[in-house]
């Protein structure tokens, strides 16, 4: 997952960025695990992993970390990230929290690569911010022993929002914005019912509503604040 930190003034290292460079790429330090990407018939395997409908998709060439946490104030973040939830990483490398991906004066780009967790049902958490830029997110999955869910949270108090949705996302979206539009592109918009529109939130579900309970939904799950930019969601 990637996860927020309190720390404003933390140096600069490979996983926990408060100075980044424009181009942001990295993991937490510590023990590196295993490669996922270690021969040619493991990436044929991977890109096999989808469905027939599903185009397939390069092989990530960063290696998987979890927790992630990337500040930049005047400058921007943009890069590739590959999220293992499985992943343990010692409490003496986490950074406080409070913001993951965010960028208070520059745009955020991020590629963000999910495997399909070992080790823990829980949804992965993943939360893109930037107080005066766009915010662009294209979610994919690795499959290995199937999908978890996932809940991505973004918030563009002056800029646009670009979301990119794997084909198994399948689940709820909270789509806000002040002074902007939105719109759901391509084929994604013919899988989604409309629920709701109260206030400035509009409330989607995408995919399959009778597997929706009278409990909380516990599935994907997507929110978008986008306070005074338009709002774009789609497939990859």
């Amino acid at each position: 997952m990637i996860i927020p930190s309190q720390d404003s003034t933390a140096t600069d290292p490979t996983s926990s960025e408060l100075k980044a460079p424009p181009e942001t790429e990295g993991e937490l330090p510590g023990e590196a695990p295993p490669s996922y990407y270690n021969n040619t018939s493991d990436q044929n395997a991977i890109a096999g992993a989808s469905s027939s409908s599903t185009p397939l998709q390069p092989t990530p060439k960063s290696k998987p970390t979890n927790y992630l946490y990337l500040f930049n104030d005047n400058s921007s973040i943009k890069g590739e990230y590959v999220i293992d939830p499985g992943m343990t990483i010692p409490t003496s490398l986490l950074p406080p929290l409070i913001y993951p991906l965010h960028s208070t004066n520059g745009s955020v780009s991020a590629d963000i690569w999910l495997l399909g967790a070992r080790k823990s049902p829980k949804r992965t958490i993943l939360d893109l911010g930037s107080e005066n830029g766009s915010v662009t997110a294209r979610v994919s999955i690795i499959l290995f022993t199937g999908a978890e869910p996932f809940l991505l949270t973004i918030s563009a108090k002056n800029g646009a929002v670009n979301v990119t949705l794997p084909r198994s996302f399948n689940g709820l979206l909270l789509l806000t914005t002040r002074h902007g539009s939105v719109s759901l592109a391509g084929t994604l918009s013919e899988n989604c019912t409309h629920l709701s529109q109260v206030d400035l939130t509009r409330r989607y579900f995408v995919g399959d509503l009778s597997m929706v309970g009278d409990s909380d939904w516990p599935g994907d799950e997507v929110r978008v604040d986008a306070k005074h930019g338009k709002i774009r969601i789609k497939y990859c």
